[in-house]
């Protein structure tokens, strides 16, 4: 390290620790970070008795306002006591979460502290103030707002000593109440008939094949808080047989970001499709599959609403087959035009031990969602096929319901139909049967020829 760096980074009255892995801060940013570090102990007017791993303490906080307002901005002072180094590469987070739908906002680099002068740089002795801006966004669901606080670096957190925490090694320093009007919570659910099909679809990353034109289409996916129109297109599609649940998925995508090549990897962070299905409807035990358009795979299962935390039982294996092509190149800066994503469940996927097995029958209604992430340049945005209104997705009673259809008659296939009961029986059929024999005859006979000009070949 040469002498100018040296002396710049030992200059005293700011006590700024260096290394020659960091970066010095110019001269602005040394004036700015001098305004909140000091030898002295604070006056909080609310006092914590909080310590992370024994080496930082929060001594307490200020804040601007005793509530906070729905699309207010609320300044938030922390109150810091470094009691020894931490090392390299820890930083401080701050997390504003509802209590109730467990939707977070990740407001970890927010203040002047947090990207200039985080905790690996402090020295022992030394007292931080730690002031952020939070905004609370106008579709905030909850009559309050709770504000965890910790340290963490890559996977790790620091562990908390003293104070209210929860599992995960976050404090709980305040729980601020929220008001103003509430937004307006989305429609009702929406339904999507799913139709049986009488052989599988190739798992190719097309919906080209026969079989897919017989299934209904969801309308487009909406935005997940509004139920309005998304910032991008994505249509889905479902059938079922005796062995698997199809799900086809198409997004228009302009820039493809899928660089996670590992199975259980976080694909919710880029670009993926999700899948969230609860076969009883009862809110408790779900599943999850997440399909990037690198074709990899994440799938975990729920016991109840997000537990076990962070990520449920990871180790579940849906065993599901997936069929993924994308219209132009991953992780590049040439413009995309978006991928398709074929996914096969089987049935046992839903069974778990000592369950009886868990299949879908004609007649059938399912709970369940759908979700496409995308990230781009300004941040990540999602779709969805039923509007959460919050901006977590785990909320069961805002699944869609999904209605198992028996076959259509003419599509093709050696796959025997299921028996389809008469009360859920399609009106045309039932008037078909209920014609005079010899018309009905006349009918089939007409309609037979009519199948063998205009059916395609079979394909597989």
């Amino acid at each position: 390290m040469g002498f100018r760096r040296a002396a710049w980074c030992c200059l005293l009255g700011l006590a700024v620790f260096c290394t020659p892995d960091v970066e010095p801060l110019t001269p602005a940013q040394r004036e700015a970070v001098a305004a909140y570090v000091s030898k002295a102990p604070p006056s909080p007017d609310h006092v914590l008795d909080l310590n992370f791993g024994g080496r930082l303490e929060l001594l307490g906080y200020d804040l601007e306002q005793s509530a906070w307002r729905r699309g207010q901005t609320m300044r938030v002072t922390w109150y810091w006591h470094s009691v020894a180094p931490t090392g390299e590469g820890w930083k401080l987070f701050t997390h504003v979460e509802d209590p109730a739908s467990g939707r977070v906002l990740n407001q970890d680099g927010n203040g002047t502290i947090r990207w200039l002068y985080g905790p690996e740089h402090w020295r022992a002795g030394q007292f931080i103030r730690d002031v952020q801006e939070l905004h609370l966004p106008d579709d905030w669901e909850a009559e309050h707002a709770s504000l965890y606080v910790g340290a963490w670096r890559g996977d790790d957190r620091m562990s908390v000593v003293g104070g209210e925490k929860d599992g995960d090694d976050r404090a709980l320093a305040v729980t601020v109440p929220v008001r103003g009007a509430r937004p307006e919570a989305p429609g009702r659910v929406p339904r999507l008939a799913v139709v049986q099909t009488k052989r599988p679809p190739r798992l190719d990353g097309s919906l080209r094949d026969p079989e897919w034109a017989y299934a209904n289409a969801t309308p487009k996916l909406v935005e997940t808080r509004t139920g309005g129109a998304a910032a991008f297109e994505a249509t889905a599609k479902l059938l079922w047989d005796a062995r698997y649940l199809y799900v086809g998925v198409d997004v228009k995508d302009g820039l493809l970001r899928a660089s996670d090549t590992k199975r259980d990897s976080r694909l919710w962070e880029q670009d993926c499709v999700e899948l969230m299905v609860d076969p009883d409807g009862d809110g408790r035990r779900y599943f999850e599959i997440q399909v990037s358009p690198r074709g990899v795979v994440f799938d975990t299962r729920y016991d109840s609403r997000r537990e076990p935390k962070p990520f449920g039982h990871v180790d579940w294996d849906s065993r599901a087959r997936v069929g993924v092509s994308a219209t132009g190149g991953l992780d590049d800066r040439i413009a995309d035009a978006g991928y398709t994503v074929e996914i096969a469940i089987p049935w046992q996927a839903f069974s778990l031990e000592s369950d009886r097995s868990v299949r879908a029958a004609v007649g059938d209604q399912w709970r369940a969602n759908l979700y496409v992430m995308d990230l781009t340049g300004d941040g990540q945005r999602a779709a969805a096929w039923s509007a959460p209104g919050t901006g977590d997705f785990h909320v069961p009673a805002r699944f869609g319901i999904l209605t198992f259809e028996g076959p259509p008659e003419d599509m093709l296939g050696t796959t025997e139909p299921s028996m389809i009961p008469p009360e859920r029986m399609p009106a045309s059929l039932r008037r078909e049967r209920a014609l005079d024999p010899k018309v009905k005859g006349n009918l089939l006979r007409d309609r037979d020829a009519r199948r063998r000009l205009e059916s395609p070949g079979d394909g597989h």
